[in-house]
């Protein structure tokens, strides 16, 4: 009978273990494969409107109706600037890293205007931060909206809803203004 037991309460934490290891882990992992399908086909740095089949994909949970512009960055190389420029009414901005981990967000009555940039930057190691921590006198630092990402990729996510879907191509031309690009100077090493 003990025997039973023991079999009985390894089994139950060995699956206790796999439930919390597939919910922890499978989501990131299948939304950086998502990126990654992204960026192969439509490159990084760049902005584009995401068609409603691939943002169901991507975010299940947005409503069907509404636009979502996407900006891919990569700031292994040279820092990212996503400069929006939406139209009036409600929108939600979000950045995230490539394991869709949320970094970032505002909305329209948070910002104060639509149209705004964002700086995007890597994130400094330990190091890094102690020496920034020392030296208050450097610009860049708490330059306003600048996001330092954990992650090298990831994505800034622009949601725009749309009552009908017949006003999807003027919203989607509208939120497709923005703009996602390296910044002229790359970050210093």
């Amino acid at each position: 009978m003990m025997r039973h037991l023991f079999w009985l309460a390894v089994a139950l934490a060995a699956a206790m273990t796999a439930h919390a290891a597939f919910t922890l882990f499978v989501p990131g992992w299948l939304f950086a494969r998502e990126v990654a399908r992204m960026a192969s086909a439509n490159g990084t740095n760049t902005f584009f409107i995401l068609p409603p089949e691939d943002q169901a994909q991507l975010f299940p949970g947005l409503p069907r109706q509404g636009v979502t512009g996407i900006c891919l960055f990569d700031v292994s190389a040279a820092n990212v600037t996503f400069s929006a420029d939406l139209p009036d009414g409600f929108w939600v901005a979000t950045i995230y890293t490539d394991k869709a981990e949320a970094i970032y967000s505002v909305n329209h009555r948070q910002s104060g205007s639509n149209i705004f940039n964002v700086s995007l930057s890597l994130a400094p190691d330990l190091i890094e931060s102690l020496v920034m921590a020392t030296d208050k006198e450097r610009p860049e630092i708490d330059s306003g909206w600048t996001v330092m990402s954990p992650e090298p990729r990831g994505l800034a996510v622009v949601w725009y809803p749309i009552t009908e879907a017949g006003l999807r191509a003027g919203a989607a031309e509208a939120v497709g203004r923005s703009r996602c690009g390296p910044e002229k100077s790359a970050r210093p090493q």
